[in-house]
């Protein structure tokens, strides 16, 4: 069914309107991720050291962490932390969040590559622009998924979450290409 013909405007849009640099998002956009939300997707079996250094740096620059997860429950991290996540990956979508951290196990990733739901997470993240930590884990669920990473993807270890939670406060990676 093809949709009705528009109204007509009450007023014709004015399209003579200079740029306004104080009104642009991009050149002014914030300096730090204070404030935004941080989505980690985590599995039984996620690295806890990984999950530990994502927390500690993102909430002590201020950001808030979720975790997203295959079911809710309880689960348990590689190293022994018992973590209860926030969401289940069916019922929080990656637009929750202002970026992601993608750390399964090697076995959640597996399983997860083959749940729509999670690669809809994955994929949606990465097509909206955010940046997508990944751990080495995760790349059968990034390959489902159809995500390449690019420099907005950085592979994350717990020494090198600084950079990443760095790059995460210009909120988007605008170089990235818009996929159709």
């Amino acid at each position: 069914m093809p949709l009705p013909e528009a109204n007509p405007a009450a007023v014709e849009p004015r399209t003579d309107l200079p740029e306004s640099a104080a009104l642009s998002i991009l050149r002014n956009g914030p300096d730090s991720f204070a404030g935004r939300k941080l989505g980690v997707l985590v599995t039984a079996g996620s690295d806890g050291a990984l999950v530990k250094a994502l927390e500690e740096a993102f909430t002590g620059a201020g950001a808030l962490v979720e975790y997203v997860a295959p079911a809710a429950g309880p689960l348990k991290l590689k190293g022994g932390r018992k973590l209860t996540p926030d969401h289940a990956v069916v019922g929080a979508p990656s637009v929750l969040f202002d970026a992601v951290a993608v750390v399964p196990s090697a076995d959640g990733a597996e399983q997860l590559a083959g749940r729509k739901t999670a690669c809809d997470f994955v994929d949606d993240a990465y097509a909206h622009q955010k940046f997508l930590g990944w751990s080495a884990d995760a790349e059968a669920l990034l390959d489902a998924a159809g995500v390449t990473p690019d420099d907005g993807c950085p592979e994350l270890t717990a020494d090198s979450v600084a950079g990443f939670l760095e790059q995460c406060a210009a909120l988007r990676h605008w170089e990235r290409p818009v996929r159709d």
